[in-house]
C-alpha cells in the first residue's frame, strides 16, 4: 500500500511537471511566433541610374537607410566575414550553439562579469526583428525564435535576413547600405579587408566608427576577424597577408561620415512623385538617367549663373532626351539644388509661357495641309478681332519683313507670319495638334480662350513637355511619352505629323542661312554642325527658351526667375541658346551629329528665291527647296520679268511697301501692274462728292467680320477682293481732351491690282484711293460705319464708336 501511495505521488508530480512543461512550451511557442509582417522588410526606394549608380536612398518609416541585398547568391567574402566574427558554427547548429553557451558561461564565471556572449546569428536576427530588454526571459524567447527561424528558412536565407538587418552605424541598416556608404560599391564587390571591416562594425557601430576617435579599435577587430576567416578556411595564408597589409580608404571628408548619395535631386523627385513601383521583390527603381552626363549638365548650367544674374535671370533648367527611346538622360531643375534663388523649385516641370517655341508644330501642320517651305508668307502689320478682344501681334524686333518664304518665316521666328498662318489654318485645328503633343495643360480652356496668341506662347507648358514634343519631330513626326524608368513600357508612338513634314521642319530649323536674317550674329545659334534650333521668348522676357535637336538627342533649356520677374532685354537666343550650345558640345565632342534622314516622298526642286514659284526667264536668284511630293510649284514666277530690275509683288503688300517707301527703303520692290515710279503709284486720296452708298453701289456686298483675308468671305465662299485691316469691327476710340473728333487712318487690303477703291463713311462716299489703300478720317463722337468697296461692287464694312 505504501509503495502504491509513493508511486501515485510520483505520478502526480510527473503529470504536473509535464503539464507545466507543456504549458511553458505552449506559452513560448505562442510568444515566439514569427509574424509574417515582421519578416518582411520595408525599405525606402533605392533610385539608381541606368548603370546602377545610386542616385538616392529614401529612408524607411523609422528613418533608417536600408539597402537590401540583390537576389542571387550571397557575397561569399561578406558571408564569411560575418560568420567568422559572430557565429563560426553557424552552418551546423540548429539555431543556438550549446558549445558557445558553455564557453561563454565559463568565461563569464572566471572573470566574475559578462565578458563574452553566446548569441548565434539566428538569435541576433530574432533580436533585430523583435527588439526587447536583455533579460533571461527575453533570452529564452529569443532562443525559441531562433529555432523557429532555422526551421522556417534554410541557413542561407537566415543569413540573408541577418545581413539585411544588421546595423552599420550612422543610421545605416544592412551590409549593402554599409558597403555603398563606406566604400562606394555594392557588397558583392568588397574585398576581404573591407568585408571584415563591416563585420567588425557590428560589435559597436558608434564606438568603432571609422570616422570617430577609436578607429584603431576598429582596425584591431578587423584584423582579428581576418585571422578567424583564415582559421576557418575562408582565406588562404597569402590572401590573409594581403588583407592585413591593405590600407583602407573610406568615403567621406575630414573625419566626417559620408552623406548617402542624393544625385540629380529634381529628377529623383520627379521619379518618386510619379510613384514608379520597384520591380516586385526589390527596392530598386532603375531610371534612364546617365549620372556622368547629369553631372556635366549640372556643371554647365551652374557655370552660366553669373552671366544670367547680370541680366536679371537667376535660374536655368535643362533636359536631354534620347530621341529613339524617349529616355531622359539628364534633367537639371535649377542652377543649384539649394535655397539660393529658390533653387529647390524644379524649372524642368514648372508650367511657363513658351513664347515662339510652339511655332514649329504649326508649320509642320501647315505642310501637311498643303503649304510648302517655299510658300510666300505675309509678314505685314495686321490687327485681329478675336472673341477675347483685339489682338495686335508684332515681331520681336518690331519690324515687318513683308514677303518672306515659309522657310525664313519659321527659321527667323517671325510673329506676324505665324499669326497670319494660324488665322488661315484655324486655332481649333492647331489646338488639337498641341493637345496631341501633350502641350495643353489646361483642357478646361478651349481654343477661343487662347485665340491667335496660341502660336506665340499663350498655353503654358513645361520644359520637359516641350522637349518631348520636339523629340516627335526628330522621330519622323511620331509622338510618344518620355520614359524616366527602365521598366516603363516603350510605346510605339502616335503619328502627329507626316515623316515628310517632320523632315522639312527639321531641315529648316537646322539651316543657318535661313535664320541669318534675325540670328546671323548669334554664335550660339550657328554651331559648326547641323542641329535644329528653335528659341522662344515670353512677354517682357520672363521666360527664355531654346531647344536643339538632332536625330539622336533633344536638348531643351529654360532661363528665367521662379518668381516670374522679367529679365533685362534677354531673349531665348542670348540667354538659353548658349547653354544649349555648351551641352551640345559635350554630347558631340567625339563627332558631329548625323544629318536628318530623308524619308520617302520628299523631293528637292528649284524655285525662285523671292516668289517661291517655278523659276521664269527673269529670275536671277534661285534656290533648292524640299517639297512633299506633289506640292512643288507649277506656276511660273510672276515677281520677275525679263529685262526688268524690279521685284513686282502682289498688292496685298502695298501697305508694307508704302512704309518702306516713306523711309527710303523700298529697294527694288514694286507693285505688280503699277508704275515702277512709286511716286506715281502712291497717290493721295481723291475726295469725291458726298453720295449715299445705295444709289452709287446698289449691288454692293458689305460684310463685317474678322479682318483677315481668308476669314472675310463672300456669300459664295470666296475670299473678298477688298478687306478692311483697320479699324476693326467694334473698335472704340476716345476723343482727345478739347477735341471734337478723333483722327483714324483706315487701312484696306486688296487681293488684286485695283487702281482705285471707294470709301464710305456712314453710308456716304467720301474718297477714292489707290495703293497703299489708306484713308485718314476725322470721326466725331458717336457711332460710325466705315465701308470700302472695290471693283465688282464688293467690299467690307465695320462699325466703330467714338466716345
Amino acid at each position: 500500500m505504501r509503495t502504491w501511495r509513493l508511486a501515485s505521488r510520483w505520478s502526480y508530480c510527473l503529470a504536473a511537471t509535464l503539464l507545466v512543461l507543456a504549458a511553458l512550451a505552449w506559452y513560448f511557442a505562442a510568444v515566439s511566433n514569427l509574424d509574417p509582417q515582421v519578416l518582411k522588410l520595408h525599405p525606402g526606394p533605392l533610385v539608381v541610374d541606368h548603370a546602377g549608380r545610386i542616385l538616392r536612398l529614401v529612408p524607411d518609416q523609422q528613418g533608417c537607410r536600408l539597402v537590401i541585398l540583390p537576389p542571387g547568391p550571397l557575397p561569399p567574402l561578406v558571408a564569411a566575414a560575418f560568420v567568422a566574427a559572430e557565429d563560426q558554427r553557424f552552418w551546423h547548429h540548429p539555431g543556438i550553439d550549446p558549445l558557445a553557451i558553455v564557453r561563454a558561461a565559463i568565461a563569464n564565471i572566471t572573470h566574475g562579469r559578462i565578458v563574452s556572449g553566446a548569441s548565434t546569428i539566428p538569435q541576433q536576427l530574432a533580436r533585430l526583428m523583435y527588439p526587447a530588454r536583455r533579460t533571461y526571459y527575453h533570452k529564452l524567447v529569443e532562443a525559441a525564435r531562433s529555432f523557429r527561424l532555422t526551421l522556417r528558412f534554410n541557413k542561407a536565407e537566415v543569413l540573408r535576413q541577418y545581413l539585411n538587418r544588421v546595423p552599420m552605424g550612422s543610421n545605416l541598416m544592412g551590409v549593402e547600405a554599409g558597403a555603398w556608404a563606406y566604400f562606394g560599391k555594392p557588397a558583392a564587390q568588397l574585398d576581404a579587408a573591407q568585408a571584415a571591416t563591416l563585420a567588425a562594425l557590428v560589435k559597436a557601430p558608434s564606438a568603432l566608427s571609422p570616422y570617430g576617435s577609436h578607429r584603431d579599435r576598429l582596425i584591431v577587430r578587423q584584423r582579428w576577424i581576418l585571422g578567424r576567416m583564415a582559421h576557418l578556411g575562408y582565406l588562404t595564408p597569402a590572401a590573409l597577408q594581403n588583407s592585413l597589409a591593405q590600407h583602407l580608404h573610406f568615403r567621406g571628408r575630414d573625419h566626417r561620415p559620408p552623406a548617402f548619395a542624393f544625385a540629380a535631386p529634381h529628377f529623383v523627385n520627379l521619379v518618386l512623385a510619379r510613384q514608379t513601383s520597384p520591380v516586385p521583390g526589390s527596392q530598386l527603381i532603375k531610371t534612364t538617367l546617365d549620372l556622368p552626363l547629369q553631372r556635366r549638365v549640372q556643371a554647365i548650367v551652374h557655370s552660366h549663373q553669373v552671366r544670367l544674374l547680370k541680366a536679371g535671370a537667376s535660374q536655368a533648367a535643362a533636359v536631354i532626351i534620347a530621341n529613339r527611346t524617349r529616355e531622359v538622360l539628364a534633367l537639371v531643375g535649377s542652377c543649384a539644388y539649394s535655397p539660393f534663388k529658390q533653387g529647390f523649385n524644379d524649372g524642368a516641370t514648372a508650367w511657363r509661357s513658351p513664347g515662339s517655341a510652339l511655332k514649329p508644330f504649326l508649320y509642320a501642320l501647315a505642310l501637311d495641309q498643303g503649304f510648302t517651305s517655299a510658300t510666300v508668307m505675309e509678314d505685314v502689320e495686321r490687327r485681329y478681332r478675336t472673341p477675347r478682344g483685339e489682338f495686335i501681334p508684332s515681331n520681336f524686333d518690331r519690324v515687318c519683313q513683308g514677303p518672306v518664304s515659309f522657310r525664313e518665316a519659321l527659321a527667323n521666328s517671325l510673329n506676324l507670319s505665324a499669326v497670319y498662318l494660324l488665322n488661315q489654318i484655324g486655332p481649333a485645328t492647331y489646338y488639337d495638334t498641341l493637345a496631341s503633343l501633350g502641350l495643353i495643360n489646361r483642357p478646361q480652356f478651349d481654343p477661343e480662350h487662347y485665340g491667335l496668341g496660341m502660336v506665340v506662347g499663350n498655353p503654358e507648358v513645361s520644359l520637359l513637355e516641350l522637349a518631348t514634343a520636339y523629340a516627335a519631330l526628330a522621330n519622323h513626326g511620331r509622338f510618344a511619352p518620355i520614359r524616366i524608368t527602365l521598366n516603363a513600357p516603350k510605346p510605339a508612338g502616335t503619328p502627329i505629323f507626316s515623316p515628310q513634314a517632320a523632315f522639312i521642319i527639321s531641315d529648316i530649323l537646322s539651316d543657318p542661312m535661313a535664320r541669318a536674317r534675325i540670328f546671323g550674329g548669334a554664335a550660339a545659334m550657328n554651331p559648326p554642325y547641323r542641329m535644329a534650333i528653335k528659341t522662344g521668348t515670353s512677354t517682357h522676357s520672363r521666360d527664355l527658351w531654346a531647344v536643339g535637336y538632332t536625330p539622336k538627342y533633344t536638348i531643351a533649356v529654360w532661363v528665367g526667375n521662379f518668381n516670374g520677374r522679367p529679365t533685362k532685354n534677354f531673349c531665348g537666343a542670348t540667354a538659353a541658346a548658349p547653354i544649349v550650345a555648351d551641352l551640345a558640345s559635350v554630347l558631340f565632342a567625339g563627332s558631329p551629329p548625323a544629318p536628318f534622314p530623308k524619308p520617302p516622298g520628299v523631293i528637292q526642286d528649284q524655285v525662285c528665291a523671292f516668289s517661291g514659284l517655278k523659276p521664269g526667264p527673269g529670275c536671277t536668284h534661285l534656290c533648292e527647296e524640299w517639297f512633299i511630293k506633289g506640292t512643288q510649284p507649277q506656276t511660273v514666277c510672276t515677281y520677275h520679268h525679263p529685262r526688268e530690275p524690279w521685284l513686282r509683288m502682289p498688292t496685298n503688300f502695298a501697305g508694307w511697301l508704302h512704309q518702306r517707301y516713306e523711309t527710303g527703303g523700298e529697294g527694288r520692290f514694286r507693285l505688280a501692274h503699277f508704275n515702277p515710279n512709286l511716286r506715281k503709284t502712291f497717290q493721295p486720296p481723291k475726295a469725291v462728292g458726298v453720295q449715299p452708298v445705295s444709289p452709287r453701289r446698289p449691288d454692293a456686298v458689305v460684310i463685317a467680320g474678322i479682318p483677315a483675308a481668308p476669314a472675310t468671305i463672300r456669300p459664295d465662299g470666296l475670299a473678298l477682293p477688298v478687306t478692311l485691316n483697320y479699324p476693326l469691327n467694334g473698335d472704340r476710340f476716345l476723343l482727345p481732351p478739347g477735341s471734337a473728333s478723333v483722327r483714324v487712318t483706315a487701312k484696306a487690303m486688296c487681293r488684286g491690282p485695283f487702281k482705285e477703291i471707294n470709301w464710305f463713311l456712314d453710308g456716304k462716299e467720301v474718297a477714292a484711293t489707290g495703293p497703299p489703300y489708306e484713308l485718314p478720317l476725322r470721326l466725331p463722337r458717336g457711332r460710325h460705319r466705315i465701308t470700302v468697296v472695290g471693283p465688282g461692287s464688293q467690299g467690307d464694312s465695320v462699325g466703330v464708336f467714338v466716345q
